[in-house]
């Protein structure tokens, strides 16, 4: 008998390997459709502001303009959304839109899409828009936001989006009988993945068929395939999302970003195929982060050097929107 093969310790070629190395991937930018329009997004330079006026006048007649959009044109073809975590019934989050409505929250969230025959044309546009802002008061740090800081989103109570603690045994005699003690206190900063390919999206809606298709760099495109579903009110049949060879992705490809919805929905309001890109300085504001945090940790031990107890105490920064 042959012995049995063994994987473990043996590297195995990835089949699209080859392919890949050649320059032969198939990314989503590379997708072409006829007539799909561009989307640029005007995003907010304020961490958290009030949006009392937006005059796109001059932009709509800018050249190559096909639409600009804002979130309350958005509202009547998406639904608000908020995260809820199954396992902590205790989360909230505010309610959160494709394009603000009323009020911004964090530098760098969509306030209003233009879509153009080109990427420039609309980049263009971007710049004929008028906004009045209000600022509002911002919470830059962890401690602030637990020392009663106002808070990052008016429709939240406090700043608190999770509390949880669990315990097993008994900690604290553990530890007053411990022969040893250590703790120590650690400092986790926000960062994010900086992939090859940045985020993309290309949205089309057969408005014949009732039907829509989302090409999509993504890592999990059965979750969004639900979520475009039920932001936009289409059966779960109608909905088809693609994910073709994504160059990148290192969990900042697993979120519902509210700018690729917002494309989602413009294609639906405008009953035409769309596209959007994010360049890679628009990437620095726009793409999700892993949550900074403050963690302490103590470690209890017997004379004879095993752990007896541990106990970490830890505080994230969820952001503004607690996703």
């Amino acid at each position: 008998m042959e012995e049995p093969r063994r994987w473990i310790g043996r590297s195995a070629p990835r089949r699209e390997a080859p392919r890949l190395a050649a320059g032969e991937g198939r990314y989503t930018e590379d997708i072409a459709i006829a007539g799909a329009g561009h989307v640029a997004f005007l995003r907010s330079p304020h961490a958290h502001a009030k949006i009392t006026a937006i005059d796109t006048t001059a932009a709509k007649v800018a050249p190559g303009v096909i639409a600009v959009v804002t979130g309350d044109d958005l509202a009547a073809v998406c639904k608000p959304w908020q995260t809820r975590l199954a396992l902590f019934p205790g989360h909230q989050s505010p309610p959160q839109h494709p394009l603000a409505r009323g009020e911004t929250c964090w530098q760098g969230e969509a306030v209003v899409a233009v879509v153009a025959q080109t990427r420039a044309q609309a980049e263009d546009a971007l710049e004929l828009i008028a906004i009045a802002w209000e600022e509002l008061p911002a919470v830059p740090s962890i401690e602030a936001a637990a020392a009663g800081a106002p808070t990052a989103h008016s429709a939240m109570a406090s700043n608190l989006g999770l509390e949880h603690a669990f315990a097993a045994g008994d900690v604290d005699a553990a530890f007053g009988a411990a022969a040893v003690v250590v703790e120590h206190d650690f400092t986790f900063g926000r960062q994010t993945g900086v992939t090859l390919e940045p985020r993309s999206i290309v949205a089309e809606f057969d408005r014949r068929l009732g039907q829509l298709i989302v090409t999509h760099s993504h890592q999990v495109p059965y979750q969004m395939r639900e979520v475009f579903a039920a932001q936009l009110g289409l059966p779960l049949e109608r909905v088809r999302v693609v994910t073709p060879d994504v160059g990148g992705a290192f969990g900042m490809k697993l979120s519902a970003y509210p700018d690729e919805l917002a494309v989602a929905a413009l294609a639906v309001l405008l009953g035409r195929p769309v596209r959007y890109v994010a360049d890679r300085l628009e990437s620095f504001v726009s793409d999700i982060h892993a949550r900074e945090a403050k963690v302490r940790g103590r470690l209890a031990c017997d004379a004879a050097g095993k752990l007896v107890a541990m106990e970490v105490a830890v505080r994230c920064g969820f952001g503004a929107y607690v996703n």
